[in-house]
C-alpha cells in the first residue's frame, strides 16, 4: 500500500481533533488542548498556528498564573467563515448564511416557478448569488448543504423519489455542483431539520432525538448518540409511509393507510373540506367566505383553538394518528425528544395535548418516562440551518483543502 500523503492525512485528522476541542471548550490553552486531544505539546503548537492563521482561533490574553509561566488562551472564532444552507419546501427555497455555530447571519427566499428539477436548481443559483453578493467580504466555505423533499441517497446526492414533486432518480447533487461550481451535500429535509435541532435548537446537549417534518409529506430525522442516523442506503426515517390505518386512503407509494395520507398538510385540508360539505355551522365557513380553495392548515388550527367542533375533530383525528406513530417511535428508539417541525409541525401547538394523551395511552411507561414531545423553536429557517450544518461538519476539510486532497477547492465568487 502506498504511503504517499500519510503525514498530511495524519496532520489533517489531528487538526480536526484540535478544532473540535477548541470549538467545544470555546476558550482553552495549548496545554489543555494537548490534554484533551492526547497530542504532544509540539504538535498542538503547530496545529494552533494553523488555527490562528485561518482565524478559526484568536489569542485572547493570558490566564492568571498559579505558578510558572501564564498560559496564552485561544478562543474559538465563529465568525472566521460562513456556511451556505438551503431548504426546499412549498415550492420555494429558504437559503441562509450561518456562522460556524450555525447562527443565521443572512437569509433570503426564492420562489420556484414550476415542479421541474431544472427550475429548482436555477432558482437556487439565483438565491445563492444574491446572498453571496449581500455578504460583503466575509469568507464563505466552498460548499453548500441542501435539504430537499423525497428519499435522498446522501452518498450520491440522487433523489431516488420525491412523489409529491413527481421526481424520480434525479441527480440533484451533480446538477447543483454544475450550476454553482462548489461541493454540494444533499439530504432529505427532515434529516437536516434534525441536525438544526441538534446544533442550534433547545435539543442541544440531547443525544437521541427524532425530528418529524410535516408539510406536503411526513418524514423523520433521527439522531442517535449525537450522530445523524441514515440507515444502510440513507432511507431511514420514512415515517410518512408507516401504516397506521389498515385499508385507509390510498397513498401515491401504492400502500394504503400511510401516515402522510392522514396528517400531512394536504391531508388535513382535504379532510376538513370533505367535512365542511356536510356542516354549515363551522367557524371555518365564515373564515373562508364561500371560498373553500382558501382553506389552510393554519386556519384549521386557529378554528380548533377557538373551540370549533369540526376543526377540533379534524385536529383530534390527526393527533390520534400522529400519536400512534410517535408511540411506536418511543418504544422502538427510546429518544430524549420528539420534535414536530416543517410547515405544519412548527405551527402545530394545538396538536400537542391530544398527541401526548394518545402517546400516554400507547407507549411503554419506561421509555416514555424520558421522552418529551414539543414543536420546533427554530421556525421556518430550521431546515436551511440544518442544511448549513452538512457543511459545518466539514469545516476543517474546507478551510484546509490542500492538506486533505492535495488540490484546490473552488472558491465562491461574487458576480462582477
Amino acid at each position: 500500500m502506498s504511503t504517499i500523503g500519510q503525514p498530511e492525512l495524519l496532520k489533517a485528522i489531528n487538526r480536526s481533533h484540535a478544532f473540535e476541542a477548541l470549538k467545544r471548550s470555546r476558550v482553552i490553552s495549548r496545554t489543555e488542548l494537548a490534554k484533551q486531544t492526547q497530542l504532544s505539546r509540539a504538535t498542538i503548537s503547530l496545529l494552533a498556528d494553523d488555527l490562528l492563521e485561518s482565524k478559526l482561533a484568536e489569542e485572547v490574553g493570558h490566564r492568571d498564573s498559579t505558578g510558572g509561566r501564564p498560559a496564552m488562551m485561544l478562543r474559538f472564532n465563529p465568525e472566521a467563515a460562513y456556511s451556505l444552507g438551503a431548504l426546499m419546501y412549498d415550492r420555494k427555497w429558504v437559503i441562509v448564511l450561518t456562522d460556524l455555530d450555525a447562527k443565521v447571519i443572512h437569509r433570503t427566499e426564492v420562489s420556484i416557478g414550476d415542479d421541474t428539477p431544472q427550475t429548482a436548481v436555477a432558482m437556487l443559483k439565483l438565491g445563492v448569488d444574491a446572498l453571496v453578493n449581500q455578504n460583503g467580504r466575509q469568507q464563505i466555505l466552498s460548499a453548500i448543504g441542501v435539504g430537499t423533499p423525497g428519499l435522498v441517497d446522501m452518498r450520491t446526492g440522487v433523489i431516488q423519489n420525491a412523489v409529491d414533486m413527481g421526481w424520480f432518480e434525479v441527480p440533484f447533487k451533480a446538477m447543483v455542483e454544475e450550476a454553482l461550481s462548489i461541493q454540494t451535500f444533499v439530504a432529505n429535509r427532515s434529516k437536516v431539520g434534525a441536525l438544526a435541532e441538534l446544533w442550534h435548537g433547545t435539543s442541544a446537549n440531547r443525544n437521541n432525538i427524532v425530528y418529524i417534518s410535516i408539510g406536503t409529506g411526513v418524514a423523520a430525522g433521527i439522531v442517535e448518540k449525537g450522530e445523524l442516523y441514515i440507515g444502510s442506503n440513507s432511507s431511514a426515517g420514512e415515517l410518512g409511509h408507516m401504516t397506521v390505518l389498515p385499508d385507509g386512503p390510498l397513498c401515491r407509494c401504492g400502500n394504503r393507510g400511510c401516515l402522510q395520507q392522514l396528517v400531512s398538510g394536504p391531508a388535513i385540508v382535504n379532510m376538513t373540506r370533505e367535512r365542511l360539505r356536510r356542516d354549515d355551522t363551522s367557524l371555518l365557513n365564515a373564515m373562508l367566505a364561500n371560498s373553500p380553495e382558501r382553506l389552510t392548515v393554519q386556519m384549521i388550527f386557529q378554528a380548533a383553538e377557538q373551540g370549533d367542533p369540526l376543526a377540533a375533530g379534524v385536529v383530534g383525528d390527526a393527533a390520534t394518528y400522529l400519536g400512534i406513530a410517535i408511540a411506536n417511535l418511543i418504544n422502538l428508539l427510546n429518544p430524549d425528544q420528539i420534535i414536530l417541525g416543517g410547515p405544519v409541525g412548527q405551527v402545530g401547538g394545538v396538536l400537542l395535548k391530544p398527541i401526548r394523551e394518545e402517546v400516554q395511552r400507547r407507549a411503554m411507561v419506561y421509555p416514555l418516562s424520558v421522552a418529551t414531545i414539543r414543536t420546533s423553536t427554530l421556525g421556518p429557517d430550521a431546515g436551511a440551518i440544518g442544511a448549513s450544518v452538512l457543511v459545518l461538519q466539514r469545516t476543517c476539510d474546507l478551510m484546509f483543502p490542500r492538506s486533505i486532497r492535495n488540490r484546490s477547492t473552488p472558491q465562491i465568487k461574487r458576480n462582477s
